[in-house]
């Protein structure tokens, strides 16, 4: 009968939880590596989207259809754009990437997100009549 000291088995489960644990990161990036940027934040945008609406709903309260929840994480997105530009943006502008005649650069800002582009079709115009008063 084998030995197994407890130290022993506690360092053998630990290293099995850390390659577990990379195995699992290691296809989470593939996975992601493999969409299309705009699909990336797409996914990022409804996933973010869809834990906060659900750590907002309470635990005694039935959960909606699926229906039910997909049109309120689209409404939720619809109402925090800059916070979800991916979801938000092909209501504004259906032409997106591609045919936008409004793009703007994103800069990076970490870990929030890696920059890109957006549209700017929806901005608000800047008021001239404001902006060259002192």
């Amino acid at each position: 009968m084998t030995d197994y000291r407890e130290s022993q088995v506690d360092a053998q489960l630990d290293e099995y939880f850390a390659k577990r644990q990379a195995a699992r990161a290691a296809r989470v990036r593939a996975f992601l590596d493999s969409l299309t940027a705009r699909e990336r934040a797409l996914f990022r945008d409804a996933a973010v989207m869809g834990y906060v609406r659900g750590t907002m709903h309470p635990r005694d309260a039935e959960v909606p259809l699926n229906q039910a929840i997909v049109d309120d994480v689209v409404h939720a997105c619809f109402v925090y754009p800059d916070l979800y530009p991916a979801v938000a943006t092909i209501e504004r502008c259906p032409g997106f990437p591609e045919k936008c005649p409004n793009l703007r650069v994103v800069p990076a800002d970490p870990p929030t997100h890696d920059g890109g582009v957006r549209c700017g079709c929806a901005d608000d115009p800047e008021d001239e009549s404001e902006g060259g008063r002192a």
